[in-house]
């Protein structure tokens, strides 16, 4: 999709940057809905639990949202309710229109391994580059990174399942819905894509509402912009965000030194390094077969 060099400055800004904000704010608003009606609904059966004793019912609502299998149960029936709206939001907006030359490309060009090694390789460098940015953030800040620690763990510390489901599963088909493909679409039709990238990989980092997960996932929201970009599709971007939210259930389960800083910089080298090798084998096929 090529975007209008002709648009004005102002038109970009009102019609491209506003617009996919305006996006980003509606989805980030119904997020707050969704998780505030759960917490009504937690404090209204409280109340009733405990026949209208308000100091009673008080200490039960703060024990249930200290429970942490709660709040992981919160934390799926929300994500998946943001799911319910953004995956049919992108199939009419965009997913539809999808012509026939779009889908032959994603089979000829897209569904190959060269394309999936490239793209399992960089996850599991872009997830040692976002450990080595939330290392030196826990050097700079190590209270705003412990508190950081707490907000994950109350979120995602209860049944493993559970926190598999919405981080694995849930989130990465709900994000890349928005972010990669309303988003990045929208953004498209009216910026050079270096500039696409950029704003939208902004963009992914304030959607998660804190700084700290807002910084590190910046390359990861550039590589994913990336990859919507060269392979027309949000498909890959799920596949690529899945197994990158994946790494972090299992690297921790690896030795002690492949969580290492001298590890993690030695796979972000190495992975840079396939990724790019990889791809410049593939442009000079690409260049032969012309």
């Amino acid at each position: 999709m090529e975007y209008n060099k002709k648009e004005g400055i102002g038109k970009k800004f009102v019609e491209g940057l506003l617009v996919s904000v305006v996006i980003m704010g509606l989805f980030f608003l119904l997020q707050l809905l969704l998780g505030s009606v759960s917490v009504l609904a937690a404090v209204t059966a409280c109340i009733l639990q405990t026949d209208m004793d308000i100091q009673e019912a008080q200490r039960a609502a703060i024990q249930i949202f200290m429970d942490s299998n709660f709040m992981t149960m919160l934390t799926v029936v929300s994500t998946f309710a943001m799911a319910v709206f953004s995956v049919p939001a992108y199939w009419l907006v965009w997913g539809r229109r999808r012509t026939a030359q779009d889908k032959q490309y994603f089979r000829e060009k897209v569904l190959r391994v060269r394309t999936f090694s490239m793209i399992v390789i960089g996850c599991v460098g872009l997830y040692y580059l976002a450990l080595l940015i939330a290392a030196a953030i826990a050097v700079a800040s190590p209270e705003t990174m412990e508190t950081y620690n707490d907000m994950m763990d109350t979120a995602l510390g209860g049944s493993q399942l559970l926190a598999m489901l919405a981080a694995v599963i849930l989130a990465p088909v709900n994000e890349e819905c928005i972010m990669r493909g309303l988003i990045l679409k929208h953004l498209q039709q009216y910026f050079s894509t270096p500039a696409v990238i950029l704003i939208q990989a902004v963009m992914f980092g304030i959607f998660h509402a804190n700084w700290v997960q807002g910084l590190y996932v910046l390359p990861v929201g550039a590589a994913l912009g990336y990859v919507a970009v060269k392979c027309c599709s949000v498909l890959p971007c799920i596949f690529m965000h899945l197994l990158y939210n994946s790494l972090s259930f299992v690297v921790f389960m690896l030795p002690d030194f492949c969580q290492t800083g001298v590890f993690a910089i030695g796979a972000v080298v190495v992975s840079a390094a396939a990724v790019w090798y990889l791809g410049k084998t593939a442009h000079a096929e690409q260049e032969q077969t012309v």
